[in-house]
């Protein structure tokens, strides 16, 4: 009989049952507690790319509208007084606002600017005309590439925004008197051939109306 022995033996078999694993308990908490972390890692990272969607829309959203703003007041701020002729060969004045859209495809606004790249340096005038109009809900840019137009004369069509509404604009005069449309509609009119400023009211289906006052070049 060895007590020593005997304690040893104990000892090894205390420690081979503490070396058996985890129970059947433990292992299901332990898938619960993984499951329920890779929901929540899953939800937080769907909210993430959520949110970097809804960005990147947004943001390319406001670049479509900056854009087309900017190239409309650049338009208008460059007009020019110079009449061209149309297809009839009939004169036609530098600048000319609707008061309404008439008909599909008639131009809000149509005028004569200055500025007209030429990084080729094609024998060509500086000037250019150029249009705007609303369309199924589209602002469109039209413009030609010569000033007196004949019955082929090319012009360019081009969609800058969308979900516009409408396209407003008011023509300020010297005298400080705002018109709806120009010419203005009064037979008594005797000013010059292009306004002061010219209100821009663009009103969106998403952000609301954007609204740009823009003086004309040599007209203060």
């Amino acid at each position: 009989y060895h007590p020593g022995r005997l304690c040893g033996a104990t000892a090894m078999k205390r420690q081979h049952c503490h070396q058996k694993g985890f129970t059947l308990l433990e292992l299901l908490v332990a898938m619960a507690s993984f499951a329920l972390l890779s929901v929540m890692a899953y939800a937080g990272l769907r909210t993430v790319l959520n949110t970097n969607a809804v960005l990147e829309t947004n943001m390319q959203r406001l670049t479509e509208i900056q854009r087309s703003v900017t190239l409309l007041s650049r338009d208008i701020r460059q007009t020019v007084n110079s009449a061209i002729r149309d297809t009839y060969g009939d004169p036609k004045l530098p600048l000319i606002g609707a008061a309404t859209l008439d008909t599909l495809g008639t131009p809000e606004i149509e005028l004569t600017r200055v500025g007209y790249a030429n990084p080729l340096g094609v024998k060509r005038s500086s000037l250019q005309r150029v249009a705007y109009h609303v369309e199924e809900e589209t602002l469109y840019r039209h413009s030609w590439r010569v000033l007196d137009q004949a019955q082929d004369s090319e012009t360019d069509k081009l969609a800058i925004c969308h979900g516009v509404e409408s396209l407003e604009l008011r023509y300020l005069d010297q005298e400080d008197t705002w018109h709806t449309q120009w010419p203005p509609n009064d037979p008594d009119y005797q000013g010059i051939t292009l306004p002061k400023a010219i209100e821009v009211s663009l009103e969106l289906t998403d952000w609301g109306k954007v609204v740009r006052l823009l003086p004309l070049a040599g007209t203060g």
